[in-house]
């Protein structure tokens, strides 16, 4: 499949792998939502598949009770698509898809060179300090409560990201199931992100009508417990607290 070729991908799905780079998406989400040090918003989408083999078919059978594959996806401020993982089947939650992923290594390399940047995530998410999840039930009026607001507004962005790609794509649908074998799926699913990211640049309108509702990485739900109850490393979840609460201090101060 020629879209999935090394240098149409390398071309049109980059994550920010300079510093400059990062600078300028962390400077776009700032100047949009208010959260500073993000260079992009993360979750899981799932793209309904034919049943495959009965030997792996318990790998892609969905909490919503159908076939899929969880893809694992990044965007920017503009949904543009910086990362996508469709390798994991149905059956892998969102967190299990994240903490094994190329991109979660990626993003403690950052950490540990003293990069301050993050990624947005829900609550379905393990707390990092270079993975920000919204707080769970903050008090009225208070700095917890106005970072869950920007949060929430910075997030929509991967949740409109999947809702055009679908529009667009619409073999991606719930309601249109890819007739496929999970391994062509994923080709499928990484060649329509390819065409989302060229429509984005060249400017093509969406389509009028609104939908809501193997693995690649560049670098040159709510069944699932809450983040903190999955979380076994206590070390990185007091380091992650500690810098959201440094951040929702920051943006409850310049709120007021």
């Amino acid at each position: 499949m020629a879209l999935n070729h090394p240098s149409i991908l390398n071309k049109f799905i980059k994550f920010p792998n300079t510093p400059a780079a990062r600078e300028l998406i962390k400077q776009n989400f700032y100047n949009k939502y208010g959260i500073p040090g993000v260079i992009g918003c993360i979750d899981g989408c799932h793209f309904k598949i034919v049943k495959p083999n009965k030997k792996e078919e318990h790998l892609f059978y969905c909490r919503k009770h159908y076939h899929s594959l969880n893809v694992q996806m990044v965007a920017d401020e503009k949904c543009h698509i910086l990362a996508i993982n469709p390798k994991f089947g149905g059956a892998s939650h969102d967190a299990f898809v994240w903490e094994n992923s190329q991109l979660n290594t990626y993003m403690q390399t950052l950490h540990r060179n003293g990069e301050s940047v993050w990624l947005l995530g829900d609550s379905g998410y393990p707390q990092r300090p270079w993975l920000m999840t919204p707080y769970n039930n903050p008090a009225p009026g208070s700095a917890g409560e106005t970072f869950n607001k920007l949060h929430s507004r910075a997030r929509i962005t991967i949740e409109n990201t999947f809702g055009r790609l679908k529009n667009r794509w619409r073999c991606l649908c719930k309601d249109r199931v890819l007739h496929y074998k999970p391994e062509k799926c994923a080709q499928i699913i990484l060649a329509c992100s390819v065409l989302h990211n060229i429509a984005l640049d060249l400017g093509v309108p969406d389509p009028q009508e609104q939908t809501i509702g193997f693995f690649y990485f560049t670098i040159n739900n709510q069944d699932f417990p809450e983040n903190d109850e999955v979380e076994d490393d206590v070390t990185l979840l007091t380091l992650g607290r500690l810098l959201r609460d440094r951040i929702a201090s920051r943006v409850h101060a310049e709120a007021v």
